[in-house]
């Protein structure tokens, strides 16, 4: 799955699940994963990219690790800005709670 799209649709989708089925434990590994093979592949600025880093902001917020979750979620909010701007959907939805 490392590098393929289709394998980090499915891995985040896993991670998903294990996440909204309460284990944030099982999901952070899978969304640590696939933030770096798509930082690695796609860049830091690439909007899956942005997504993942969002999604992984979630789970350590879910595990109650605020002290990785606030600055992830920060760095990502400052990126949507810079890069798709203040108004667009993702960026809206990064900034709310």
């Amino acid at each position: 799955m490392r590098g393929s799209r289709s394998g980090w649709k499915a891995k985040s989708n896993l991670a998903a699940a294990y996440e909204s089925g309460g284990d944030p434990g099982r999901a952070i590994p899978l969304y640590e994963q696939t933030l770096a093979d798509r930082r690695r592949i796609l860049g830091p600025d690439h909007p899956d990219t942005l997504t993942s880093a969002s999604n992984l902001a979630s789970a350590y917020q879910a595990g109650g690790d605020l002290g990785r979750a606030i600055p992830l979620y920060e760095q990502t909010l400052t990126d949507y800005r810079r890069i798709l701007g203040p108004d667009h959907p993702d960026t809206r939805t990064t900034r709310t709670p």
